[in-house]
């Protein structure tokens, strides 16, 4: 995902570097620009997916910057980086997708990625385990546990195996709605699932998944939200 950050303070930059690094990895590409006119001299359609424009700079406004960015580019992303609601109503005219006020924690940023609801992202979003190790959520197939040890099967055969008990990476997969337990010792994605029936899911690698008769309403019900809500995003899996 390339993003462009656009701001006079390098500090907020490195900010933004961790936290985007923390929460899409090495997915992330980012520019910085120190000012709209150093910005503006190189910028193309379809150069960047995702830009932050910092609101107050030096000659030129981040409004200014959306302004001119607009005459060439009417798809990407925009959101303003600002400590003020001065813009608010300006910020329609530009079509920008979100504000991010100062100051700001990575709860905020992830928030940001969540509401402008980019495709890309939720592709490359990262998560940190329990170890240390970074993985690409959608690479994730399903995860079960096992001898003390908790295995992530993933794509292409990168699995991961971790000392650390399922509840502990159930906790941090789970709060993304595509993750869900169906069975005692076993959270499967349901991007992966290629079929189900009354007590069995069939996931992308061929591994048939059981259903316990305990969970099989809220399974279905669980795999029923997310097929509508992927076909009111147009059916992307």
């Amino acid at each position: 995902m390339r993003i462009a950050i656009v701001d006079d303070d390098i500090q907020m930059y490195e900010r933004l570097k961790t936290y985007f690094n923390e929460l899409l990895g090495s997915a992330a590409e980012l520019t910085y620009f120190p000012s709209g006119e150093e910005f503006l001299k190189v910028q193309q359609p379809g150069a960047f997916d995702l830009i932050l424009l910092d609101i107050f700079m030096g000659k030129l406004t981040g409004m200014d910057v959306a302004r001119e960015l607009r005459r060439t580019d009417k798809e990407v992303r925009i959101v303003f980086a600002t400590t003020s609601n001065e813009f608010a109503c300006e910020s329609y005219e530009v079509n920008a997708c979100y504000y991010l006020h100062k100051p700001f924690g990575k709860d905020r940023v992830r928030a940001m990625l969540d509401r402008i609801d980019l495709a890309q992202v939720e592709k490359i979003r990262t998560v940190q385990l329990q170890d240390g190790t970074s993985v690409v959520l959608r690479d994730i197939i399903y995860v079960d546990y096992s001898s003390h040890q908790t295995t992530l099967h993933c794509r292409h055969g990168k699995n991961i195996t971790l000392r650390a008990n399922l509840s502990e990476v159930e906790a941090l997969l789970c709060t993304y709605a595509y993750f869900f337990s169906p069975s005692k010792g076993i959270v499967i994605n349901f991007h992966e699932v290629v079929s189900q029936n009354a007590d069995t899911f069939t996931l992308s690698d061929g591994s048939l998944i059981p259903i316990s008769r305990r969970k099989a309403k809220n399974v279905t019900d669980a795999y029923s939200s997310f097929l509508f809500e992927q076909l009111r995003k147009g059916g992307d899996r």
